[in-house]
């Protein structure tokens, strides 16, 4: 299988601090791929990286056979949720959509179907003229989805897309993710909560301290520590470090 994404000795230092520390790994096209981590790891800044809002310190990146730099040029295949919200406050959830699709230079026509479409795959149909600053949290989070996807990317970068969300919402987006993995898009996410990673990715990379400790498939992952829990897994790896 085709990589989608290669990653290759890639690493970031902010003010004499190492915060990405020489990782490599890739991703296939049509996977869902994670980046496992706490708080501080370092996966934000990759995600940043790769993305092509951060330059990296050295190492290089390619999407789809191109350096970031030239990937960039072809922005409207890549789709970026954020943390933060993305969308404007002052817009209802239908007009960011509109304002979205038409930065990314998506016709009036398709403009119309994809913003039905995701109205409905986001269950905002209800909410699609109520301003963006009166929805719910959950709601938020759809929405700053819907704005990423709305020009048809084939590659989605997801940074923690259930963090501070119920458990019902979290399923909730969990079950978006899974319909774009079967419309054969690549995503990769960045997380630190267990249950997500290993929910939804058919492949993780393990970081702690700006450094890829072990990757592969969470069962193989536990296979080969013996261990039940993808969260002993990491704690197993992280520890010693630690020490």
């Amino acid at each position: 299988m085709a990589s989608a994404v290669q990653v290759t000795e890639l690493a970031k230092v902010i003010n004499d601090r190492i915060i990405v520390d020489r990782i490599s790994f890739s991703v296939d096209e049509g996977e869902v791929f994670g980046l496992l981590g706490a708080n501080g790891s370092g996966k934000t800044t990759t995600f940043n990286m790769m993305s092509g809002l951060l330059a990296p310190s050295s190492g290089s990146i390619t999407i789809l056979g191109k350096t970031v730099k030239e990937f960039r040029k072809s922005r409207p295949e890549i789709g970026f949720v954020t943390q933060e919200d993305s969308f404007y406050e002052t817009l209802t959830v239908r007009e960011n959509m509109e304002y979205f699709a038409s930065q990314f230079g998506v016709s009036g026509a398709d403009t119309r179907d994809r913003v039905k479409r995701l109205l409905s795959q986001m269950k905002l149909t209800e909410k699609s003229d109520v301003l963006a600053s009166k929805l719910s949290g959950g709601m938020k989070k759809r929405l700053n989805i819907a704005c990423s996807l709305v020009h048809d990317p084939k590659i989605i970068f997801l940074d923690e897309p259930s963090v501070g969300l119920d458990p019902v919402v979290r399923r909730e987006i969990w079950a978006v993710i899974e319909e774009l993995h079967a419309l054969r898009k690549t995503i990769i996410i960045t997380s630190h909560y267990m249950e997500e990673i290993e929910h939804l990715c058919g492949r993780v990379a393990i970081m702690f301290a700006g450094r890829i400790v072990d990757s592969g498939t969470p069962s193989d992952l536990k296979k080969k520590y013996k261990l039940k829990q993808m969260e002993d897994v990491f704690a197993y790896l992280v520890k010693p470090v630690v020490q």
